[in-house]
């Protein structure tokens, strides 16, 4: 079956195992793999952006100094 073919969440599950692989192993990824998996996370930074907006530096660091001082 190819990438083409497989279900959706199979083939999610597949190129998490090969990122697993790269992590604990250095398994060099396949350049199908990296690209599904890049296009999965502009399109989650995406969604995060439209739902919550853009944080100018300014107020992120503010955000991380207040956290320190507690």
């Amino acid at each position: 079956m190819s990438a083409d073919t497989k279900p959706a969440a199979d083939l999610e599950r597949a190129d998490t195992e090969a990122v697993m692989q790269r992590f604990l192993h250095g398994t060099p990824l396949d350049p199908e793999v990296e690209r599904r998996v890049q296009e999965r996370a502009d399109r989650i930074t995406e969604r995060l952006r439209v739902e919550f907006g853009v944080i100018d530096d300014d107020t992120f660091q503010a955000l991380l100094a207040d956290d320190e001082e507690t």
